[in-house]
């Protein structure tokens, strides 16, 4: 019924985030699919649903390699640096709709706090008001749940994009545009936790998004984009090494970043 695709580095949050997963799709079959360079928790590894695909590439090429392994009719793309809430994964899966994206709502804050996000929030005004290529009332949560069909149709995520908080909106945009329908999850599916700034291991994202992402977003989005469809393979034109994160491909562990 349902594959959870996402990049991952964080191996130490792996178990807690793959019981939460558990509790939170308490009434439907899913499958894991995660990629990036670390391997698994020893309490994944032998798990018949959850596999691994080894990448030192960006958040963004992993993803689409992690999607492109699914099976299950829907895709619900997340972050490795979530818990999710009981019932609630399952409760939205029943609420699925055609032709229809869901954002799965979450809280984000320092040690998995924060407050609930107004209903705003996950919409275009609160991210690109008044660009004149972008409709105000299109979506932008990227912790989205959707017909792998639709994914597919439209190539997934497009790779030119470093990580996925631009190349989800891209993706968002690119189906909204088209037509697809898209409503936020009835219940706050997940809590995030959060690393301000450069701290943690977040400077890489800070710096791709910053000075990479956001100006080639805007190029393509300010006027709206015409092209509604990539390639399901555009992955493979992306370093297989983001030197922006790694320096080499001999770094084992997450402790070793």
């Amino acid at each position: 019924m349902l594959s959870v695709f996402m990049p991952t580095i964080r191996t130490h949050l792996l178990e807690k985030w793959y019981e939460s997963l558990e509790q939170s799709c308490s009434r439907h079959p899913f499958e894991v699919l995660l990629c990036g360079p670390f391997g698994l928790p020893d309490s994944l590894k032998n798990k018949d649903n959850v596999k691994f695909i080894k990448d030192f590439g960006s958040p963004t090429r992993s993803a689409q390699r992690a999607a492109l392994e699914a099976s299950q009719k829907y895709l619900y793309h997340v972050t490795d640096d979530i818990l999710f809430y009981p019932d609630v994964v399952s409760n939205e899966i029943d609420r699925m709709e055609e032709n229809t994206i869901t954002a799965l709502t979450y809280t984000e804050g320092v040690d998995y706090g924060g407050e609930t996000l107004p209903p705003t929030y996950w919409y275009v005004p609160n991210a690109y008001p008044g660009w004149p290529g972008v409709n105000q009332s299109w979506g932008i949560g990227v912790h989205f749940m959707v017909d792998r069909k639709l994914f597919t149709k439209y190539g997934g995520f497009d790779c030119q994009f470093d990580y996925l908080n631009h190349a989800g909106h891209d993706l968002l945009f690119r189906m909204q545009k088209d037509g697809i329908k898209y409503k936020t999850s009835q219940e706050t599916a997940s809590k995030a936790d959060w690393m301000p700034g450069i701290s943690g291991d977040h400077k890489a994202i800070y710096v791709a998004q910053t000075f990479h992402d956001d100006p080639l977003f805007k190029s393509i989005w300010i006027t709206g984009r015409e092209n509604l469809v990539v390639e399901l393979d555009n992955w493979k034109s992306q370093p297989d090494l983001w030197t922006t994160r790694f320096n080499s491909k001999e770094i084992k562990k997450y402790e070793d970043l």
